[in-house]
């Protein structure tokens, strides 16, 4: 029908509400404003603020300033193209219904007057063309409305589907039923609204709306609280529509996507686990994919109270593994993400508790498709190739995909030393971006043409969108406000490698993603809320918890060389695999050299950090100051009162800090010279791909890792390098935490792996991975804090066979200073590391 008809005069929204019977009625009340925010700080216009926090046309913001989505189109297949497919069994998990979804649920309480569930779609005009759809404007606010006939028969269908009923009815290729009978309860929307389309909106976003529909408390009376798969359809005459002949119906489901709680707890509890690492097809799937699937069942069977009683889960990060030590052939590789996201969601799908999503660099690696010799030397002898591979692929997830032209890409960039790509000022998707101005058009997104983008066989963060929702966003429950940040968001060409392979595994974040934190901080300090960040990475940097304030040079990945893969396919041990240059510091080297990514963050990228109006006519950076984002995000850490609590992962083990306010987070400088240099050039060639990545960067160029050619001298260049930026980047920053209202405290606290990946032990040498239970609670001390905030936590480590220990229980307390080893430390006292 092209595009909608904008109605000239007024239009009842004929929808049902709160009916399986499809009976109109009234909605509740008009949408309110998006945006809109209780009164700011002392000292801080009402209305800049209110300016600071209007919704851009590119998010969903609740009403209780929750951002749903920081970019709605996560999930269109235009930011997603790579070659290799992402479907599961031929069924892309996320198309249309972008929110909420398995790994952004909606939280919804019945009792709450001024609660809403909202469900999001990403939707094209031909997929509802039989309705007659138009729209309105709503006064006072940037969204349209959209009206549909009332017709439970005809139109759009939404349903709330206990696990008691999955079977048959949320995978259902058919219209389902709902009501007696059935435990299905179809929901009708109150209203449905129209994202605003500014006239530089790129076309290619275009060929869809974003609707979204709101569910107030009459439309979701007949839900009884429990937790919910969601399912939508499109209908005409009780069928699935289908926007042509041939054209696949429209419909779509989301496992575990919407909780119904009858009261919001003022305390309340969640499960935390991280670093699942799941990885299929070899040695590693029994200590990651069997792990986490006796994890799932025991949540499921276990009568502990403080698991039966949490609201739901968090992550840290490491959902992938994104390959495995021994999985470098050809066909594995290409397959990794697709494989490993099918046995993720077929054990996600039965968790008894919604669970929160955090991304962390495990699950965001890159292939080019340039295959280590050695590799296609031994598939060669096997009679099998990449083409072979890619050919056999289907759907593929590149647009009018050629062999010829992406043949073509791999000379080229062999040609040019590119082995992870093409430089381009790309994370993920099509566009480059910068921090929006205060225009709300899209001037701040760069299109970059398919012809000049990376040819990517894969990007584990496109299996992501495509299977689990957006790559960082934030919830709220009760006074609590979680904020899940994407800390493996460097460019592409920096995330590349060979499996799981890589030389950069540290974090980074965009000074486009740190805007936008920026107003999740404002947010909670308008409405009180206590905020608590969730990352993968430490933004204070270091290795393994130690160094904090050095930060990783971003390198070129440039294969993976003969001895590693010799060492990694036949899994015989070569100790020169690892060892160092004579230079070097002396440190425990084993096999475990290899796998090493426990850099914490990285440098910035001098190509590219820095603002749109510093760069140079070929879009590079040239000599401005670039954005430090380790230094940036802990300045905002640092300054915001309301951010109380950083829980992270990566590191495989469980620590505990409390850092107070006067006390140093990061240092002012660092040596330059003597050992410190040595140290720090120790540090950056510890994992030998990386040493063979620099060793690369020279010339005469290796076939092999000989680390004695590794000269130490332009490393130690790099580091002063390093010193120089650094400083500059913390010049004027007290680095301590403000405090100006009263005593502040952060807690840092890391969580061990839920795989069979850590060293961490408790009671004599028992492996300490597992998770563990968060208590948000209310205390009474000095610091006058009147809201529950994270004050308890209880261990549980896997002993085998869907069964866990219970290491025991800490008090955190927010008063005192504690460093991770301290002896008074409680959970120093639990564990041995």
């Amino acid at each position: 029908m092209g595009r909608w008809l904008i109605a000239s005069a007024s239009f009842a929204l004929l929808v049902a509400c709160g009916s399986d019977t499809g009976e109109a009625r009234k909605p509740d009340s008009d949408a309110p404003p998006v945006g809109a925010t209780e009164p700011g700080a002392p000292g801080e216009d009402p209305a800049e603020i209110a300016r600071k926090l209007t919704e851009k046309p590119w998010e969903v913001v609740s009403n209780k300033g929750e951002t749903y989505l920081p970019n709605v189109f996560y999930a269109d297949a235009s930011e997603n193209e790579q070659i290799m497919p992402y479907a599961i069994d031929g069924h892309v998990m996320i198309d249309r219904l972008v929110y909420p979804t398995l790994g952004n649920p909606n939280l919804y309480t019945k009792s709450d007057a001024k609660d809403e569930l909202v469900i999001v779609l990403r939707i094209e005009d031909a997929a509802f063309a039989h309705l007659g759809a138009k729209i309105e404007p709503v006064a006072g606010s940037h969204l349209s409305k959209l009206v549909v006939p009332n017709d439970p028969s005809t139109g759009f269908g939404f349903f709330l589907i206990p696990r008691s009923a999955r079977q048959p009815n949320t995978e259902s290729n058919k219209a389902i039923s709902s009501g007696k009978g059935t435990d299905v309860v179809r929901i009708y929307p109150n209203e449905v609204f129209v994202n605003p389309e500014p006239d530089d909106m790129p076309a290619v976003f275009k060929k869809r709306r974003t609707l979204r529909f709101v569910f107030r408390q009459g439309a979701m009376a007949k839900a009884p609280a429990g937790l919910y798969d969601l399912r939508f359809e499109v209908k005409k005459e009780d069928e699935l529509y289908r926007p042509s002949s041939g054209a696949p119906p429209v419909y779509e489901y989301q496992y575990n996507a919407v909780r119904v709680f009858d009261r919001e707890p003022d305390e309340h509890a969640v499960v935390n686990v991280t670093d699942t690492q799941v990885s299929v097809g070899s040695t590693y799937d029994g200590m990651t994919k069997e792990k986490l699937d006796e994890l799932v069942q025991y949540l499921n069977t276990t009568t502990d109270p403080a698991i039966r009683s949490a609201s739901f889960i968090t992550f840290n990060g490491d959902l992938h593994n994104g390959g495995s030590p021994g999985s470098l052939r050809q066909r594995k590789v290409a397959w990794t993400y697709e494989e490993e996201a099918k046995s993720i969601v077929s054990l996600l799908k039965f968790l008894p508790l919604p669970i929160f999503l955090t991304t962390g660099n495990h699950d965001g690696y890159v292939a080019t498709g340039h295959v280590p010799s050695a590799v296609k030397g031994l598939d060669t002898g096997l009679g099998e190739s990449l083409k072979e591979v890619i050919t056999e692929a289907s759907p593929k997830a590149w647009p009018d995909f050629k062999m010829a032209a992406y043949e073509s890409y791999l000379q080229k960039t062999a040609a040019t030393d590119r082995l992870g790509g093409i430089h381009r000022d790309i994370f993920t998707g099509g566009f480059a971006r910068t921090v929006a101005g205060s225009t709300p058009g899209f001037d701040s997104w760069k299109e970059i043409p398919r012809e000049d983008r990376n040819y990517v066989l894969y990007d584990g963060f496109y299996q992501w969108q495509k299977t689990y929702g957006p790559l960082y966003y934030s919830h709220k429950f009760g006074k609590s406000f979680y904020v899940s940040l994407n800390s493996f968001e460097l460019r592409q060409h920096r995330r590349s490698g060979w499996g799981m392979y890589t030389v950069n595994y540290g974090g980074g974040m965009s000074d486009v993603q740190m805007e936008w934190l920026d107003r999740e901080i404002l947010r909670a300090r308008t409405d009180g809320s206590d905020l608590i960040v969730l990352a993968h990475h430490d933004p204070r940097g270091g290795h393994q918890g130690k160094d904090l304030g050095y930060y990783f040079e971003q390198l070129e990945y440039r294969s993976v060389y003969q001895s590693a893969i010799n060492y990694l396919v036949s899994e015989v041990w070569n100790p020169a695999v690892c060892k160092l240059p004579t230079w070097a510091l002396g440190r425990d080297q084993n096999e475990k050299c290899v796998h090493d990514g426990l850099q914490e963050w990285m440098r910035p990228d001098p190509e590219f950090d820095c603002g749109w109006g510093e760069r140079k006519a070929d879009f590079t950076c040239g000599a401005a100051e670039p954005f430090a984002s380790g230094i940036e995000l802990m300045k905002r850490l640092a300054a915001s009162e309301r951010a109380r609590t950083l829980l992270l992962g990566h590191t495989h083990y469980n620590a505990l800090e409390v850092l107070q306010d006067g006390e140093e987070l990061i240092p002012g400088h660092f040596p330059i010279g003597g050992d410190a240099a040595q140290k720090f050039a120790t540090l950056e060639v510890q994992n030998p791909l990386r040493g063979f990545s620099v060793l690369q960067g020279e010339s005469p160029r290796f076939t092999d890792y000989d680390q004695q050619a590794l000269r130490i001298d332009p490393i130690e260049e790099s580091f002063a390098s390093f010193v120089h930026q650094y400083e500059r980047s913390v010049a004027g920053w007290q680095r301590t935490l403000s405090a100006p209202t009263g005593p502040r405290e952060l807690v840092v606290l890391r969580l061990v792996s839920a795989a069979d990946l850590s060293s961490q032990t408790y009671s004599s040498g028992k492996n300490a991975f597992g998770f563990s239970v968060l208590f948000l609670d209310k205390k009474t001390d000095a610091r006058g804090i009147d809201h529950p905030q994270i004050n308890r936590a209880k261990f549980f480590a896997n002993v085998g066979a869907s069964k866990f220990d219970t290491v025991g229980s800490i008090d955190i307390d927010r008063t005192a200073r504690l460093r991770p080893h301290d002896p008074q430390n409680p959970v120093e006292k639990l564990f041995d590391w």
